[in-house]
């Protein structure tokens, strides 16, 4: 299943994967375990998760939920650089 991710206002107190859990109703299996839980801007308390589609459509209304955001696959663009011999 596609995951997406989801910008959380919290308390740092509550910054922990285990009670963004507990605070969402997240089961583990539906929160990417190697994603973790991100700091994208501690001065604002923003944190990132990476979860199913179907848990960030479920949590998308809860007051600590700021957006839920596409996870696109990351990819070079244009076609390979050949090796070019050093003079």
């Amino acid at each position: 299943m596609a995951r997406v991710m989801v910008t959380l206002r919290l308390d740092p107190g509550q910054a922990s994967p285990d009670e963004v859990r507990r605070l969402l109703g997240l089961a583990p299996e539906e929160v990417d375990p190697g994603f973790g839980l991100v700091n994208i801007s501690p001065a604002e308390h923003l944190y990132t998760i990476l979860v199913d589609q179907e848990a960030a459509a479920r949590i998308a209304d809860a007051p600590q939920v700021e957006g839920v955001f596409s996870n696109p696959r990351i990819e070079p663009y244009g076609p390979p650089e050949e090796d070019q011999p050093r003079e």
